[in-house]
């Protein structure tokens, strides 16, 4: 049995403070921090009526302090609306919400995020009150300005179409960009390094970055700027002064647009994994197969909030709300993660993972009727768990062989975003590469005898903060925390020798090296193989505060650098030349128990098909090494014997041949055969 080889890098939750908003109040004195961090305490705790005469006090001495039109006190007003609104004083909140709105636009002007915060929060107090057609209008705005968050946004366009306030193909087209822009937020920041490496060339692709990153910066200290000139007293401010800053801010904003016009005309891949557009339904479907259908699934971050479910086909869309949300879904997945563990001698919970199937799947199961290919784009904990493994129908009475798994009657392929679609859709559906693989397992992590015996026995546990320091990882911890991979040469090898690979492109331990693959021309493989160890994200906004990344881990050198620390990162895949069909991450994948999933993996599979791969194949779990070789010897063998099928089509035979192996009836299990997931699929050849 294959050691537990992705590590997930679970980084510490970023406290929230009150409602949506903008900043944290910025404490005037040490009477108003004090304040501050007792109303939190008791919001945290629920005491909304204990905390407000709190708030109260604090915003009177702010607005003593600063003035009534200081930004501080416009997030005071917000922070006590949010108390407000928990005690359903909806009237009160919104004259507070308002005079917030006024404050930020009269300081900041109408395209800051305090702007674009204070609409969200107003747009929210509207929908708790069913007043859809005051917060419909807001909720467009922030839409148009890119700034609209999913919650209130989502609930305020299905309930709006409910109300017949606004047509249900815009209703739906909202709400998909909204969850494009969203998923963009996280996915993106794990690729924060990118514009570093792509600047540091002499074309004009990394000089139009270096401009972008200029613009960024100065963007970012002109915010301050004004800031600061605002929070002088009436007396000392200086209305012309403040008027330039605020005309540059526009211009470095128009700036920046208009390089983003450059990169998508010029540079459409790099625009496509730096800063994708979202998609619309009538640009979707042209990019789907005849017999494909596109769900995508987006769960609330709160217990009791509403989560949504789209399918799209070629000739229809439609969305559904779901009672449940990520906390809900996460416990689930757990329970059945639970299961898929070699250790566990119960039999996998049917029931529950069809119980799962109708919480999420189900409300747009007639949009999958007669479509063979599903092709879903999940968040959270679900994108730990393999779709096809989902149940379909009461599998009451019926032997593991038999049950309805989704597996049967869809060939599953997961998409790292919606986005990604017109990314590969416009890739060849086989590459022209002349040889058939080369592969890197085994890597060396310690070469000392005493630790490589010690690391056989530790727990692949390595956080952000402990695992990535800066530029160059820190070797120290990561020499102490993997386990060794003995068992992955002998699977590259099978493998290698399935396709009738060159012994000489399966490259192992020592010489499984971050140099080595840089130096390959991996442009000449049609598969490329890595048999080790993923550091993936579980959320990749608070690694970007960290200068993480996910990364593949190959043997660690001796002297560690910028060039081979030991680790690929997302920003160095993308800087690879590949023409593969596959992209095989064989690994195993740890999920916390708190939070399973790894949003970073979208991350990791852009990077890859940003620099040629057209499939990712990714495992989910610790695997078992002959029904691993199994899967993998069949899938290449089904696509060898049918060019014509697609990358999930192919892994759907070869997982359907392990179900019902006659010499191995415990394959059935999906411990056995569910582990592996096709990650991307280019466009499929034409019959």
């Amino acid at each position: 049995m294959n050691c537990v080889r992705y590590v997930f890098l679970i980084a510490p939750a970023i406290l929230v403070l009150l409602f949506w908003s903008a900043s944290q109040p910025l404490a005037q004195s040490s009477a108003t921090d004090e304040l501050n961090k007792r109303v939190i305490e008791l919001y945290r705790a629920g005491k909304f009526a204990e905390a407000i005469p709190l708030a109260q006090q604090a915003l009177a001495i702010d607005e003593k302090a600063l003035g009534p039109d200081h930004p501080d006190v416009a997030t005071g007003l917000n922070n006590l609306a949010e108390l407000y609104r928990n005690q359903g004083r909806y009237v009160e909140a919104e004259t507070l919400l308002k005079r917030a709105l006024a404050i930020y636009e009269k300081a900041l002007g109408p395209d800051h995020p305090d702007v674009a915060q204070s609409l969200n929060n107003l747009a929210r107090l509207y929908y708790d009150q069913g007043r859809y057609a005051d917060a419909l209008p807001l909720v467009r705005t922030t839409i148009a300005n890119n700034t609209a968050k999913t919650r209130p946004a989502l609930p305020v366009l299905f309930g709006a179409q409910g109300a017949k306030l606004i047509a249900a193909d815009e209703a739906i087209d909202g709400g998909l960009n909204v969850v494009q822009r969203a998923s963009q937020t996280s996915a993106g920041e794990a690729l924060n390094a990118l514009a570093v490496r792509f600047a540091a060339g002499n074309d004009r692709l990394a000089q139009l970055v270096r401009r972008d990153q200029d613009l960024d910066s100065e963007g970012a200290s002109l915010d301050k700027a004004i800031i600061a000139a605002i929070s002088n007293e009436p007396s000392r401010r200086d209305a012309a002064a403040e008027q330039r800053i605020r005309d540059r801010i526009a211009a470095v904003a128009k700036e920046r647009n208009d390089l983003q016009t450059v990169f998508t005309r010029e540079f459409p891949d790099y625009a496509a994994l730096s800063r994708p557009e979202p998609l619309t339904v009538k640009s979707i479907q042209p990019l789907l197969a005849a017999d494909e259908v596109l769900v995508v699934v987006d769960l609330a971050a709160k217990s009791g909030a509403k989560s949504y479910v789209w399918a799209i086909t070629r000739s229809a869309a439609d969305w559904k709300e779901l009672a449940v949300a990520a906390p809900d879904i996460s416990k689930a997945v757990s329970a059945l993660r639970a299961g898929l563990d070699f250790d566990n001698v119960k039999p996998f919970d049917a029931q529950a993972s069809f119980a799962l199937y109708q919480k999420i799947v189900a409300p747009v199961e007639d949009m999958l009727r007669g479509e063979l290919r599903l092709s879903i784009v999940l968040t959270g904990a679900l994108t730990s768990l393999p779709p096809q493994l989902l149940v379909t129908r009461d599998p009451t009475g019926k032997a593991l062989k038999d049950v309805d798994w989704l597996l049967r009657t869809h060939a599953v392929t997961v998409l790292p975003s919606i986005a990604s679609l017109k990314v590969l859709r416009g890739k060849s559906a086989v590459a022209d590469a002349k040889n058939p693989l080369i592969g890197f397992a085994n890597p060396v992590f310690d070469r000392t005898p005493e630790q490589l015996q010690q690391n056989v026995r530790v727990a692949a546990e390595v956080t952000a903060s402990r695992g990535l320091r800066g530029a160059v990882a820190d070797i120290g911890e990561l020499r102490a925390a993997l386990p060794a991979l003995p068992e992955t040469a002998n699977e590259l090898r099978e493998v290698a020798a399935s396709v009738k690979a060159d012994p000489a492109n399966v490259i192992l331990g020592p010489a499984a090296t971050e140099t080595r693959v840089k130096q390959e021309k991996l442009d000449q493989y049609r598969i490329v193989y890595f048999a080790t160890h993923g550091l993936l994200a579980g959320d990749v906004a608070d690694y970007a505060k960290l200068n993480a990344e996910p990364a593949l881990v190959l043997s660690l050198p001796e002297k560690p650098t910028e060039f081979d620390d030991g680790l690929l990162t997302a920003s160095e895949v993308a800087q690879l030349k590949l023409n593969a069909d596959w992209v095989v991450l064989s690994a195993c994948n740890t999920a916390s128990g708190d939070m399973p999933g790894a949003e970073a993996l979208s991350g990791l599979a852009r990077a890859f098909f940003y620099a040629g791969g057209r499939s990712l194949l990714v495992s989910n779990w610790e695997v078992e090494t002959e029904s691993a070789v199994a899967l993998m010897v069949g899938t290449f063998a089904a696509l060898a014997a049918d060019p014509k099928l697609s990358h999930g089509e192919a892994l759907q035979k070869a997982m359907l041949a392990v179900i019902e192996s006659t010499q191995h009836s415990e394959w059935a299990d999906p411990k056995y055969w569910a582990p592996f997931v096709v990650v991307g699929e280019p466009a499929k050849q034409a019959n």
